[in-house]
């Protein structure tokens, strides 16, 4: 097993950093912090990251993801929308899931051009979370529900991994056009999990809130690898890179007292770790 000490950027310290993603056209690392209503836009130059641009939402943003166009698919409080390379904004939809109290949470293109994205309430009730699979039309088929804090999910062939914290487990379901279906396979994670990513063999990277790391899984089910993130509070990443061996860690203040925060001075910032492992192509197109 080998034990990695990731690097920080040194100059950030979002109140909640998440959903990191790679855009091999733009050939940049977009995330976004979800509270202060920001996504980022970042240079990754070999293991340097350099902010070039930032734009602001409307709402809470759960979840902003690139367009092989260079605009973004939007996952805000008030609902799905578009955002064209000049900044114009089209609206998809609203929110599938009634009530002021209720965000969207973690979310990523799946390879059938759909939005696959997570709805929980801003208390994280037990139950109250729900999975959806939303299309560029606006149509939206409700996934799973009965969860609590939907969140890390990727596709490796005809499987689903998800995460449905704060349970300590990551579940695997067989997905096709109809839907999902459950399969016995399930890896405890040893820690709250987060955000994921599949790499190049379909074996799965975790963040894990409250640890400060990620953790990275064999088919099996066993821990081989896990990388240290000077944040308690690791929420999630992505492979990034031209050969897409770059991993890109976000982390949040989120819940963090100042005495923790005085502990922890890079708190909220983005790490970075190359490792011989690779990544996997994102998905670009939304239909």
């Amino acid at each position: 097993m080998v034990d990695y000490q990731s690097v920080p950027t040194g100059q950030f310290a979002f109140d909640f950093g998440e959903g990191p993603a790679w855009n091999p056209l733009t050939q940049r690392v977009s995330m976004v912090d979800i509270f202060e209503r920001r996504v980022h836009l970042f240079e990754l130059r070999d293991t340097h990251l350099i902010h070039r641009d930032e734009f602001a939402t409307q709402g809470d943003v759960g979840a902003a993801l690139p367009l092989a166009d260079g605009g973004f698919v939007l996952c805000e409080q008030g609902g799905v929308f578009l955002r064209d390379s000049e900044g114009n904004r089209t609206a998809v939809c609203e929110l599938p899931v009634r009530g002021a109290d209720v965000r969207f949470n973690d979310g990523k293109l799946g390879p059938d051009g759909k939005l696959w994205v997570g709805v929980m309430d801003y208390a994280a009730t037990e139950g109250r979370g729900s999975l959806w699979r939303i299309g560029r039309d606006g149509s939206a088929q409700q996934l799973l529900e009965g969860l609590t804090i939907p969140n890390g999910l990727d596709w490796w062939q005809d499987e689903f991994w998800f995460v449905n914290g704060p349970a300590e487990d990551i579940h695997c379901y067989h997905w096709d056009e109809s839907g999902l279906t459950p399969t016995p396979r399930r890896f405890d994670t040893n820690g709250t999990p987060d955000g994921l990513a599949l790499d190049a063999h379909g074996e799965v990277w975790l963040a894990l809130w409250g640890e400060g790391r990620v953790d990275h899984f064999d088919s099996s089910g066993a821990v081989v690898d896990s990388i240290s993130v000077a944040s308690p509070q690791s929420t999630s990443l992505c492979f990034a890179g031209p050969e897409l061996d770059t991993v890109i860690m976000t982390s949040a203040q989120f819940t963090m007292t100042p005495h923790a925060s005085a502990q922890f001075d890079r708190a909220g910032d983005v790490f970075v770790q190359r490792v011989p492992q690779r990544g996997r192509l994102p998905h670009l197109d939304f239909r």
